[in-house]
């Protein structure tokens, strides 16, 4: 809250949590079905499954592969050859519906090196491209995984694996190191579902996985917090969640039904928080359509984003959305009975300070006594503004549109 009484709505106005769709590119099925899901979640166009939902979804993917199974990747194996998939990856880079880099590649079979990230990054540049989002890969050989755990050597500047220098250049902000929740809403209010959970998964930690050195659960409920890598930088990371009952699945496409299920969906409403769904729905897709309850338990996601309960938002843009929240600075005057919002446009953060740009601030809402006499500022331009009723709290607010992001033809 601002020293005049204005404050932030937790959410863009009108809805009283938020999800992404955070989906790792392992096992991808076919190139086909994974641009028909795409186009199926994230435009309303007639799709093999269905009519689109319309909603915004994003996906991750891999420069390289060094597998045993075939899979998605940019290049041909360890080769800079393209494959047929890198045009479909490079027009989602631009329109940022590709904003993760699950790991460099998948090096199941090893043989990941510096060089190797820096051809990858090189890539990234050619094309004025960046990926906010790192999400770790694999076990064993697979040494670029960041994070101070075994066999984790992407961080560690001593070993020939590190790169997170790179992974910084190449845009990355918000890393995923392994840590899972079963908790439904981070960030959440402290309903008894979020604390029995929080409650179950300090003692798990300490009884059944004390002897576990692997990313595990963490004992708050944060959906990001500072963290401090072996080279000394700081930067996020954030947690997944898993599924609200702890037993982990192959989370592919099967799997996402129970994830989204109505009864998860309305405890995420019902406890107000933030979620990033931890999947791999391009795994075990068929382009003869989708599992039907799978079907089923989207078009209520949709019916509950349609009734401005349930914001969905790509994991980085969610992710930003948040860190802008949490340390957004803003002054407030009154002048002429208007009441004038300035936005500063730097961001001061426990990993540093960061300069905002005006299409960042997309879906800020602002609780105040008036709308129609409010405007808001932002490197001494009005900003357009929407002028909200009173929502569940009682209270009227204005909001910075939130600008859903075009789909590639």
């Amino acid at each position: 809250m601002n020293s005049s009484g204005i404050q932030l709505r937790k959410f863009p106005f009108p809805f009283q949590c938020a999800l992404a769709i955070s989906s790792d590119i392992d096992n991808a099925a076919s190139q086909e079905t994974f641009t028909e899901i795409m186009e199926y979640f994230n435009t309303e166009s007639d799709t093999l499954f269905g009519r689109g939902l319309g909603l915004e979804i994003g996906n991750s993917f891999w420069f390289f592969s060094n597998s045993n199974r075939p899979q998605l990747s940019y290049f041909d194996g360890l080769t800079m050859n393209e494959t047929s998939f890198a045009p479909i990856i490079r027009n989602m880079w631009q329109s940022g519906h590709i904003d993760t880099l699950h790991s460099w590649g998948n090096f199941d079979l090893g043989g990941f090196t510096r060089s190797i990230a820096k051809m990858a990054l090189k890539e990234l540049q050619k094309y004025h491209a960046t990926i906010p989002v790192w999400v770790n890969h694999g076990i064993g050989l697979n040494h670029q995984k960041v994070g101070n755990y075994p066999n984790m050597f992407g961080d560690d500047p001593s070993h020939k694996a590190y790169h997170l220098d790179l992974a910084i250049e190449a845009g990355c902000e918000f890393f995923w190191t392994g840590k899972i929740t079963h908790v439904i809403g981070q960030e959440s209010e402290l309903t008894f579902s979020v604390q029995s959970k929080l409650l179950i998964q300090w003692l798990m930690k300490r009884t059944r996985y004390r002897h576990v050195v692997n990313p595990i659960y963490d004992d708050g409920n944060q959906l990001f917090f500072p963290i401090q890598f072996r080279d000394q930088t700081r930067f996020w990371e954030f947690i997944r969640f898993m599924n609200a009952w702890g037993k982990e699945q192959v989370l592919d496409i099967h799997d996402l039904a129970t994830q989204l299920s109505p009864g998860m969906l309305n405890q995420l409403i019902k406890n107000r928080g933030f979620m990033i769904l931890y999947t791999h729905f391009n795994e075990h897709l068929k382009m003869d359509g989708l599992p039907n309850d799978l079907t089923k338990n989207l078009s209520y996601l949709k019916k509950k984003n349609i009734e401005g309960d349930i914001f969905i938002a790509t994991s980085s843009r969610l992710l930003k959305y948040k860190e802008l929240h949490d340390y957004l600075n803003f002054k407030v005057d009154s002048i002429d009975g208007m009441t004038n919002i300035y936005i500063d446009s730097v961001l001061d953060t426990p990993i540093g300070s960061k300069s905002l740009a005006r299409d960042q601030l997309c879906g800020l809402t602002f609780y105040v006594d008036h709308p129609p006499s409010t405007r808001i500022w932002f490197q001494k331009k009005k900003i357009e503004i929407e002028k909200n009723p009173k929502d569940e709290s009682g209270k009227l607010s204005v909001m910075i549109p939130w600008e859903k992001l075009s789909y590639p033809n």
